[in-house]
């Protein structure tokens, strides 16, 4: 009997369950445990080699301005007379946004003009007395002017009478003077004569006397009159020399006068000149303090911020009063970026920015790039409040994919919303092993 019909013999007398365990395997069991190896590769290979987008979404974030943004504000404390706009209105160039009140420009206005009234009425009589010439007035029909030229003529007319009488009081001293001095020059050249006379006549009484024929008393009372006459000589050359000196003093003290008048006129011209450059610089400066009476915008602008202050309210100088925002300005996303998610973004990665105000997934988002980073971290809010450290970013808007919105659509300064940054890819298993990864790290550490 051949082998394989003694098996069959045999398998005659054993169970069914050994007939089945004696059968070939099916080829469907046998392909089961390569097909679940094949998958577990697979999905191993998956894990591996498929890679995901990295996105840090940011903590908040909204649109700002790029460009130059107007701020009004005041120059000097000013009541605010009409507010005109309110925020977020588009205006257009020349529209009136508010009007503040006139009543302190008006008035450092109408002194400066004053000023300068007064100031050159008196540079031209200074000059008019310093260049000794009739005083003549600009031909202005201004009655302020007018009424200055008025008291400035009144004032030229009586310091012109002051000087001329001081200066005739010193020539009337000199002349008599003079007249003094011709007067002694006569009585010293006929003294001179009479000395002559009585010389001779003194030597012709001494000789008589020597010889006998005249007394000794005509002798003595000629010297005594030759001596009196001498002595009427010497006063008379010293009062002569009194006189000159006088006389060099009269014409000393009238130049001096001379010197210190005109001296005087050219220091008040060239302080009155001062004075005048400075009121017409004043007088600009209150002409254009009038001007920014009226706030008006200078080109498309839309109203961004506007202070918490009512009409009737002062406005003090330098506070920012109202915000406009030039309508063809470029806009930029800022994000906040929390201080965990900052180490991976870098200037150039793609943004995402999905707007709060329209549902990203119905209207789409608005793209761009990273342009900076802020290098230090902030702790505090715009209202100055503490929250966690984060990091600031700017994100150009290169592109607007909205869909399905209000027309005309366009965004606005201020629009919140959450921006989604690029900063690369990983594997999938990476990252459903990443947390575990981590937890395995830092387990089992505490002391």
């Amino acid at each position: 009997m051949s082998p394989d019909g003694a098996l069959a013999t045999v398998r005659q007398f054993q169970s069914e369950t050994d007939a089945i365990r004696e059968e070939a395997e099916p080829l469907v069991a046998r392909a089961t445990l390569f097909v679940l190896s094949a998958f577990l590769v697979a999905i191993v290979a998956i894990l591996a080699l498929t890679r995901i987008d990295r996105v840090i979404t940011s903590v908040g974030g909204r649109i700002v301005p790029v460009g130059q943004i107007s701020v009004l504000q005041a120059l000097d404390p000013s009541i605010i007379k009409t507010i005109d706009v309110r925020e977020g209105e588009q205006v257009q160039p020349g529209q009136l946004i508010a009007t503040l009140d006139a009543t302190f420009t008006s008035a450092d206005l109408t002194q400066a003009k004053l000023q300068i009234a007064s100031l050159e009425t008196q540079v031209a009589r200074d000059e008019a007395e310093l260049n000794p010439h009739p005083l003549v007035f600009a031909n202005k029909p201004d009655p302020d002017y007018q009424k200055y030229a008025a008291l400035q003529k009144a004032l030229y007319d009586q310091r012109t009478a002051q000087y001329t009488a001081q200066i005739n009081s010193f020539d009337s001293k000199i002349k008599q003077t003079q007249a003094t001095m011709v007067k002694l020059r006569g009585d010293d050249a006929r003294y001179r004569q009479r000395d002559e006379i009585l010389q001779k006549i003194e030597t012709m009484r001494t000789t008589l006397a020597e010889h006998g024929t005249g007394s000794q008393l005509n002798m003595f009372i000629s010297q005594d009159t030759r001596l009196e006459l001498l002595r009427t000589l010497e006063n008379t050359h010293n009062s002569l020399i009194e006189a000159q000196n006088t006389l060099a003093a009269s014409i000393a003290d009238r130049d001096a006068f001379k010197q210190q008048w005109f001296a005087q006129l050219s220091q008040d011209l060239v302080t009155t000149r001062n004075k005048l450059d400075e009121a017409r610089a004043s007088y600009e400066k209150a002409l254009r303090h009038q001007d920014l009476v009226r706030l008006t915008a200078a080109e498309d602008s839309v109203v961004l911020t506007m202070a918490r202050l009512s009409v009737g309210s002062v406005l003090k100088p330098g506070d920012p009063f109202i915000t406009l925002m030039p309508t063809d300005t470029k806009l930029e996303a800022e994000i906040r970026i929390a201080s965990r998610d900052v180490g991976f973004i870098r200037p150039g990665d793609p943004c995402t920015m999905r707007i709060d105000a329209f549902n990203a997934a119905e209207h789409g988002t608005a793209d761009g790039k990273v342009r900076w980073i802020s290098e230090g971290a902030f702790t505090t809010d715009d209202d100055g409040k503490p929250i966690e450290a984060y990091y600031k970013a700017r994100c150009s808007v290169d592109s607007s994919n909205f869909k399905d919105v209000p027309k005309p659509f366009r965004l606005i300064p201020g629009m919140t919303l959450a921006g989604d940054v690029h900063v690369g890819t990983r594997a999938v298993g990476m990252y459903l092993l990443g947390g575990m990864l981590k937890g395995i790290r830092e387990a089992m550490r505490e002391p």
